[in-house]
């Protein structure tokens, strides 16, 4: 009985600092109710969709290849933006947690999506949710390259990776030197030349922003025979992080072009503590893809946490909140969610006196709880 009880109060003790620290973090948006029909599921530029309704299969050939790590990566039918999503579980100090790779275009392998087309200019987003509470900078998120062998030799690798602090980064390398494939493996670090990465700004690996879908979106476009006007841009929540547009990604190169998008879960030095985060809403498209369509009207849930006071909330046109066109009234502290309406608030700024969003635009949002000074950042973007 003594042992049963002391087991009771250490996980009480557990639960009680787990509330207390996701009372501390800021409020953040942490998802938007999602339309049932997306335009990627039938806009002719998109090359893949996947929101995750159903378990990835390798069968299918939509993805290259799967790897669970045991289990740590696995398909949930739930906790998705609308649905579904893949979870990836880091136990306390593991390294490798399961990777999807899509496989595109002209390649090595006779297989794959769209397989007898060339792709010199790609666009990928996803949506990744770290666990409330999130730590430590995971070092990889995803990669777009080139597959130039059967052996996975490469010819240019587009790497969103951990950056400084709690950001994300751009890392562009290529395996060609002088118009020449040099690469004799996959990541031939011995080969590869590197060729300036550039860090981001907002840290999404911080517990600040943990607890909250992300819009992460890159842009890769190869360089022109003979030129060094490259592109690699990366996105988040609708903000440009960092930017090269001078790259020299292949010379003259062509042999194969962008064929390979993956998204990886490798900790280089182990995660921190057991932690989880999610993705959902996969898109790689041959042009700019953006936030996800919202419900009409769209309703926004914030993250966990008891408030003294309520919450507000405000809606805007652009990233940099020079033209809100919605606030709430305040909002009970105990409710999670407010619709974005009339009865709930007031349309402002170019949209005073309307009383619903305009359609075909982008939005962002910030939250803050009542009585305080300062607001969220402008995120959490979507499109009407």
């Amino acid at each position: 009985m003594k042992s049963r009880l002391t087991a009771l109060l250490f996980s009480f003790a557990i639960a009680s600092l787990a509330a207390a620290s996701q009372d501390s973090l800021p409020l953040r948006v942490a998802s938007i109710s999602s339309a049932a029909i997306q335009p990627a599921q039938s806009d002719p530029a998109v090359i893949f969709y996947d929101d995750f309704s159903a378990p990835p299969t390798v069968a299918s050939e939509r993805y290259l290849e799967y790897t669970s790590a045991d289990g740590s990566f696995v398909w949930e039918p739930d906790g998705g933006l609308s649905g579904g999503s893949m979870k990836c579980q880091f136990a306390k100090g593991q390294v490798t947690a399961g990777t999807l790779k899509v496989l595109f275009g002209r390649s090595p392998f006779n297989r794959g999506i769209r397989r007898n087309e060339t792709f010199n200019e790609i666009y990928w987003r996803v949506y990744v949710k770290h666990e409330s509470g999130w730590e430590g900078n995971p070092a990889k998120l995803a990669r777009a390259t080139c597959l130039a062998s059967e052996n996975w030799t490469q010819g240019m690798i587009a790497h969103v990776w951990g950056g400084k602090g709690a950001m994300l980064c751009i890392d562009p390398a290529t395996g060609i030197r002088d118009s020449v494939k040099v690469s004799t493996r996959y990541n031939d670090f011995d080969h590869l030349k590197w060729l300036g990465s550039r860090n981001g700004h907002t840290p999404i690996f911080s517990p600040a922003e943990s607890g909250r879908w992300v819009c992460v979106e890159s842009h890769i476009k190869l360089n022109k025979p003979g030129l060094s006007d490259g592109i690699f841009e990366l996105w988040v929540d609708g903000h440009l992080e960092a930017s090269r547009t001078n790259l020299d990604w292949h010379g003259t190169w062509s042999d194969y072009a962008i064929n390979a998008v993956f998204l990886e879960n490798y900790w280089n030095d182990g995660s921190v503590k057991k932690q989880a985060r999610w993705f959902d809403n996969f898109v790689i498209s041959t042009h700019s893809i953006g936030p996800l369509v919202a419900s009409s009207p769209p309703m926004l849930e914030r993250t966990p946490g008891n408030l003294s006071t309520g919450w507000e909330l405000e809606i805007a046109a652009d990233p940099e909140g020079a033209d809100i066109v919605w606030r709430s009234k305040p909002i009970s502290a105990k409710e999670m969610r407010v619709t974005v309406d009339s009865a709930n608030g007031e349309f402002t700024g170019s949209q005073n006196g309307k009383t619903a969003l305009v359609a075909a635009h982008d939005y962002w949002s910030r939250i803050r709880r009542v009585g305080e000074k300062e607001w969220s950042p402008w995120h959490a973007p979507f499109r009407q």
